[in-house]
C-alpha cells in the first residue's frame, strides 16, 4: 500500500469513527455500504479502499454532504424557532409580531 493510500486510510478511518458518533453506527454502516470499494469493519475501521483511494475518498465525502444538510436543518430548527422570526430558515414563513398596543394592552389588565 502506497504511502498516500495509508494516509486516505487512516484519514477515512478518524472521519468514520466521528460519524459513528453524530450518526450512530448503524446510519453510518448503511451509508458506507453505499460507496463501491470501501470495505470497513463494524468499528469503523477502512480495510481496503480499493486501487483507486482518491475516488474512494471522494464518494465517501459526497455520501455524507449529501446528509449534512438535511442532518443540520433538523437538529437545529428548534434553536430557530426559539430564536424568533428573524431567524428562520428560508423555507418557512415567519409568522407576523404582535402589534405592541395588543401587548401593552394585555399586560395592564389582569
Amino acid at each position: 500500500m502506497s504511502d498516500a493510500a495509508q494516509l486516505y486510510q487512516k484519514l477515512l478511518t478518524d472521519a468514520i469513527r466521528k460519524q459513528m458518533i453524530i450518526l450512530g453506527s448503524q446510519i453510518t454502516l448503511v451509508k458506507l455500504h453505499n460507496i463501491p470499494n470501501l470495505t470497513v469493519t463494524e468499528d469503523g475501521t477502512v480495510a481496503s479502499l480499493g486501487t483507486k483511494p482518491e475516488e474512494t475518498v471522494t464518494q465517501f465525502l459526497e455520501e455524507f454532504r449529501e446528509l449534512s444538510a438535511p442532518l443540520v436543518k433538523k437538529t437545529m430548527q428548534p434553536l430557530l424557532s426559539a430564536i424568533g422570526p428573524g431567524m428562520v430558515a428560508p423555507n418557512q414563513t415567519q409568522n407576523p409580531p404582535v402589534p405592541q398596543t395588543k401587548q401593552n394592552e394585555n399586560n395592564n389588565h389582569p
